[in-house]
């Protein structure tokens, strides 16, 4: 829609090469960069430079991407499917709810639209993500979780 934007995939599977000829196809694949699959490091600095991460997966059964990518200070998009949906709700980015792919593909692209549109909402999202996952997921917070369910018990 005439919004200049780059996409990163970072990861690698049987969709790869199909995803690569359907950017040929519709003329993005110059704005469209395929990293494979990457140490975990290079992950965090990919996470770290992007301005909103997205995971449109149902076989994403727990979500722990979504943890680490609000802990970076990144809104998060994702399909309202397994552990995501416990995630991501509208105060830290969007769950996409999970009905039938091209409603998923609608429902990304207008998304990622909200996102060129009005980038200080979603960068304050990514920064309500970064304290909830202080607050609710670090791992003293974990502990302290665990222990209180032990003690209860």
């Amino acid at each position: 829609q005439g919004q200049r934007v780059a996409l990163t995939l970072v990861g690698d599977g049987p969709e790869k090469d199909h995803w690569m000829a359907q950017a040929q196809a519709l003329g993005i694949a110059a704005h469209t960069r395929f990293a494979g699959a990457l140490p975990l490091a290079a992950v965090a600095t990919e996470m770290q430079a992007c301005h909103v991460f997205c995971l449109p997966s149902v076989r994403e059964s727990g979500g722990a991407v979504l943890l680490e990518a609000m802990a970076c200070g990144r809104p998060v998009v994702a399909v309202a499917h397994g552990g995501p949906a416990e995630i991501v709700d509208d105060e830290v980015g969007r769950a996409l709810a999970a009905t039938h792919t091209d409603d998923v593909t609608q429902q990304l692209a207008d998304t990622l639209a909200d996102v060129v549109r009005h980038p200080a909402a979603w960068a304050a999202k990514g920064q309500a993500g970064r304290q909830r996952a202080q607050a609710q997921h670090d791992w003293e917070q974990k502990i302290s979780a665990a222990q209180a369910v032990y003690a209860s018990l």
